[in-house]
């Protein structure tokens, strides 16, 4: 085996997969290894088998990983490490999240080398636990398809991050809407929801509300019918959000049903957007520019 590869389990991920996927940049998505299960149960570190390892070799052990072959003789620090490995592998969490709705989450690292010192078990930094487990409902099993979108989001990402400041307003949206997704629960996430739509469709000038509105249906909307759904739907979700930020509603008010459900209607429309932009070069390259993207639309939307 070797002794350059770190493995990162994936939880909470359903999925109808059966084979491995190269992403790319290094990254592979791969079963587990067994090997990892028989070497976890000979080392001989005890308080954190008892502790830590059973559970976590039975979440990993018929889990998808993902696989980093990194080049060179290993990491010089543990900033190196976050940047090369765990961030990208975050940005990859984000693919899946955009792709569709799920409870995919990351837990800790799991690295080759520190086999050698019996010691094969990591905690993965924090970014990578603490996220809300979706309900049964909102899960979405995901096929090879599904997997091949987030592995074009993945590559686009990276090379984004390779000039993250001029590309900040689309990281922020993916940061804020990552924020929402693991929130658990519904007044953070529609705040959070509604900042990563701001970022897009804020006007520079004009009633914020009513300008949003207009932006995001027609930039969404495939007819007339969906393009007024769209508009009455953003209404809705910022006049909860205004009253949320200004404290006028109480827990009764935030956890009725239609408000649940309104801000599941809001990730779905921050997910379409996200979709649409990520698609397509010429519409990163606007919507990273806060010019061109009032050209934009100021100028019509198509």
């Amino acid at each position: 085996m070797a002794d350059n590869l770190i493995y990162i389990p994936i939880v909470n991920f359903n999925h109808r997969l059966s084979k491995e996927y190269e992403l790319g940049e290094g990254f592979s998505l791969v079963k587990f290894p067994k090997k990892f299960d028989v070497d976890y149960r000979t080392f001989g570190h005890s308080y954190f088998k008892r502790h830590y390892g059973d559970q976590f070799i039975k979440e990993a052990k018929d889990a998808y990983c993902l696989r980093y072959d990194w080049p060179g003789e290993g990491f010089r620090s543990i900033q190196e490490m976050i940047y090369k490995a765990e961030d990208p592998a975050i940005t990859f969490l984000i693919a899946l999240r955009v792709v569709q709705s799920c409870s995919a989450g990351f837990k800790m690292i799991f690295h080759t080398p520190s086999l050698k010192e019996k010691f094969p078990f990591d905690f993965a930094e924090y970014r990578m636990i603490g996220f809300q487990i979706r309900t049964s409902k909102a899960i979405h099993r995901f096929v090879e398809e599904d997997i091949f979108a987030a592995k074009e989001f993945f590559n686009k990402l990276l090379h984004l991050l390779k000039n993250e400041y001029k590309y900040r307003r689309i990281f922020n949206t993916l940061r804020y809407f990552d924020l929402g997704y693991r929130s658990a629960n519904v007044d953070s996430r529609v705040i959070y929801f509604t900042i990563a739509l701001e970022v897009l469709y804020k006007p520079s000038r004009g009633k914020i509300t009513r300008v949003m509105a207009q932006r995001l249906s027609h930039f969404l909307g495939k007819d007339k019918k969906e393009r007024d759904l769209l508009t009455e739907k953003t209404f809705e979700m910022m006049n909860f959000k205004a009253r949320l930020t200004h404290g006028d509603m109480t827990y009764f008010d935030i956890s009725r049903p239609e408000r649940i459900q309104l801000v599941q209607e809001e990730e779905e429309v921050l997910r379409r957007t996200l979709q649409k932009i990520l698609k397509n070069n010429d519409l990163i390259e606007m919507f990273s520019n806060l010019q061109s993207r009032e050209e934009f639309f100021e100028g019509g939307i198509t």
